[in-house]
């Protein structure tokens, strides 16, 4: 597989779904309902499940090798146990996530070349996996919060939402340009901590084991280790949270160390340029990266709290001796309750700019003896229209549209139409 098919289906795919504890508890939020009242008192002695499905359907209309549509889609079980309830440990909770995937990826089966891709609930195989198995601990009145057990490289950094169908702009987006980092639904062991500093004012780090095995689907429900842990993955953000004329916002910067094995991009073993020599790449032990995330409401409804405009921008930089894609930019808007009538329901708008590797693109230009053209920048922008059925049911329709696909100006433009599902039970 070549680094670009590799970056195009994402590498690795991510899904930030809320845990069955994450919003206030009410048996509406359920498709099932409260069991004749079972739910509700299973949650008020401690324990809360769900099952939450998520189905993508895309086809593409414009641009690529065929005008087709796929699917693909994820069932997911999600168990929170308050310890503190059960068995009286103050502050204390465990965790354990199940996902099983399923379906095709556009990208690949229509041949759209986007650097990532139109599904961001494909990826990692059609497999049951161990997505999350951990115990929680807070402490110091909440204000220090530890996690220890098997998590995914995501959700405790980076934690931008996956409202939208287009990889490029879900979830933990530093994993997908970066090489070994894998993020949900693959898992492996580590540690998160959590640090009020103040009460805008926090930090984050986070510490996770790297092994390219636990991509493989034999270890989808491999509660141990298996052999080729090759470093670790170190995380650390810092987070603000300030009110600014009333109104909630959030800020946040990370910078990241990865040592594990790369390859690098442009030099060979020798030192020399790989698309010249065609020998074996040079190796490096380690890389690293940063970024930075803004979300800031600007407007809110004085008459329904529930209605306004957020926007957001975010920047990521990857380490330019072992990544394909070295820089993404993100700017966009979610606007709620577009309507007075139906304040639940939710427009999305993204504009991205992905691009690619000079070193990488020189590669490319020696290998083809500079007789075809390098990849350079891909545009991605996607928009739905998120419609709140109830409060367990959600549609989006959304349309993407990809300028430069794979970062090649002479391509046509991809235009994607899809409808991402989220069903919780």
């Amino acid at each position: 597989m070549t680094n670009k098919t590799i970056v195009a289906v994402g590498l690795l795919s991510a899904c930030a779904l809320p845990g069955a504890q994450a919003a206030s508890y009410s048996p509406n939020n359920f498709l099932l309902g409260d069991w004749n009242g079972e739910r509700t008192r299973l949650h008020e002695q401690g324990v809360d499940f769900q099952l939450t499905y998520v189905n993508e359907l895309a086809y593409n209309t414009q641009g690529g090798d065929e005008h087709k549509g796929t699917y693909s889609d994820q069932l997911m079980i999600d168990t929170n146990f308050d310890l503190q309830k059960l068995v009286g440990w103050q502050g204390a909770s465990f965790r354990m996530t199940l996902s099983n995937r399923n379906g095709e990826s556009l990208t690949a089966e229509a041949g759209t070349n986007t650097l990532l891709a139109a599904q961001e609930i494909y990826g990692y195989g059609s497999v049951t996996r161990l997505v999350q198995f951990y115990y929680q601990q807070a402490l110091l009145d909440d204000r220090l919060v530890v996690k220890l057990g098997r998590l995914p490289m995501s959700g405790d950094v980076f934690p931008f939402s996956c409202k939208f169908q287009n990889l490029t702009f879900c979830g933990t987006v530093p994993g997908y340009i970066t090489p070994n980092w894998f993020t949900w639904p693959v898992s492996q062991w580590g540690a998160a901590v959590a640090a009020k500093l103040t009460d805008e004012l926090s930090l984050n780090a986070s510490l996770y084991q790297v092994n390219p095995r636990f991509t493989e689907n034999a270890q989808g429900l491999n509660f141990g280790s298996p052999s080729g842990t090759t470093g670790y993955l170190a995380v650390g953000e810092l987070a603000w949270t300030p009110t600014l004329n009333g109104l909630p916002g959030s800020y946040r910067a990370g910078i990241w160390r990865n040592t594990g094995d790369f390859n690098d991009v442009y030099h060979d073993i020798n030192g020399q340029p790989i698309g010249l020599t065609g020998n074996a790449p040079d190796q490096h032990d380690q890389a690293s990266g940063f970024y930075a995330m803004a979300e800031q409401r600007v407007y809110q409804d004085p008459d329904n709290s529930a209605r306004g405009l957020t926007l957001f921008a975010n920047f990521i930089q990857s380490d330019r001796d072992v990544s394909y894609v070295e820089k993404v930019f993100h700017v966009g808007a979610f606007i709620r309750g577009p309507f007075a009538a139906r304040p639940q329901d939710e427009i999305g708008l993204a504009i991205g700019r992905l691009e690619v590797n000079e070193q990488s693109a020189k590669r490319i230009r020696q290998q083809n003896a500079y007789t075809q053209p390098a990849p350079d920048t891909e545009y991605p922008v996607e928009l739905y229209y998120g419609i709140s059925v109830t409060p367990a049911l959600t549609l989006r329709p959304n349309v993407q549209y990809v300028a430069n696909p794979g970062g090649l100006s002479g391509d046509k433009s991809v235009v994607v139409f899809g409808l991402k599902t989220e069903v919780s039970f």
